[in-house]
């Protein structure tokens, strides 16, 4: 399991008196992200700021799903999304089919749009949620940079470390690296001679300044089981699945398994 020193989720809160069981799912890459999206959303602290304080939630292929569990809406995959690895290249969304961007949350007041001026309002415990594009073993996540500043993530982590902001990553383990810090020396617009699809560099999320929730602490959040990942991969629809065995008190492990077959009714993993 990653290393998540200051792990915001809920702990996995074994009962020595009650009647435990297990199970094993697969879970493919779609069902992964809506699992750790309804997850994040469902967090005491992002139901929160819906209503009071501040948060932005920029977009990506698993933030997508705390929007749509969050506010029961569905932003699109592609116009949510601005950076996108498809098509055997790194990419972007085209500029003329991107949405508004953003979901900036002000006090109970929901717009979209580019998130500096509001973060400037940031302080202590307000929310900045986005995806990462890899994360390793240590806990470590990282961003790729597809902008020559930095994007909105270089915008935000000043503010979000000086202030005391919180940063929460969702993200699936199909992103997992053997180590953050070693891809750091590999990357930056114009180091690499030959790149398929546009230049990017990387920036480092390192341990202990973010809660990073995958399918494991999403398992946790939702049914308060312990999750293992026993085996990766597949053919066909299941390449990236993800095989998870579960456990826990037996009520806990009928409910994670029945989410697991509710969320497959889910159009949006599926586009």
């Amino acid at each position: 399991m990653l290393d998540n020193p200051i792990d915001h989720t809920p702990h996995f809160e074994p009962d020595a008196n009650a009647q435990t069981t297990s199970a094993v799912v697969v879970l493919r890459p779609g069902e992964a992200r809506a699992l750790v999206g309804q997850a994040v959303a469902s967090l005491q602290q992002v139901q929160e700021k819906r209503h009071s304080g501040h948060m932005v939630i920029v977009g990506s292929s698993t933030a997508r799903h705390v929007i749509h569990h969050l506010l029961k809406e569905d932003p699109g995959r592609d116009t949510f999304a601005v950076g996108q690895i498809r098509n055997a290249r790194l990419g972007e969304t085209p500029k003329d089919s991107r949405g508004p961007g953003p979901y900036l949350f002000d006090q109970g007041h929901i717009t979209r749009g580019w998130p500096a001026p509001l973060l400037e309002k940031f302080g202590p415990g307000d929310i900045y949620l986005k995806g990462a594009n890899a994360i390793d073993p240590q806990g470590n996540a990282a961003i790729l940079l597809g902008s020559p500043t930095g994007g909105s993530i270089g915008v935000a982590l000043s503010i979000l470390y000086a202030r005391g902001g919180s940063l929460i990553i969702p993200v699936t383990l199909e992103k997992l690296i053997p180590s953050v810090p070693k891809a750091m020396g590999l990357l930056g617009q114009g180091v690499p001679q030959r790149v398929m699809g546009i230049a990017v560099g990387l920036i480092p999320i390192m341990a202990g300044s973010a809660t990073i929730v995958t399918e494991l602490q999403a398992m946790r959040i939702l049914a308060n089981v312990e999750a293992t990942v026993v085996a990766a991969g597949g053919t066909d629809d299941c390449a990236g699945a993800a095989v998870i065995h579960f456990q826990g008190k037996e009520e806990n492990v009928k409910k994670m398994w029945d989410i697991i077959l509710a969320m497959r009714d889910n159009n949006l993993i599926h586009a």
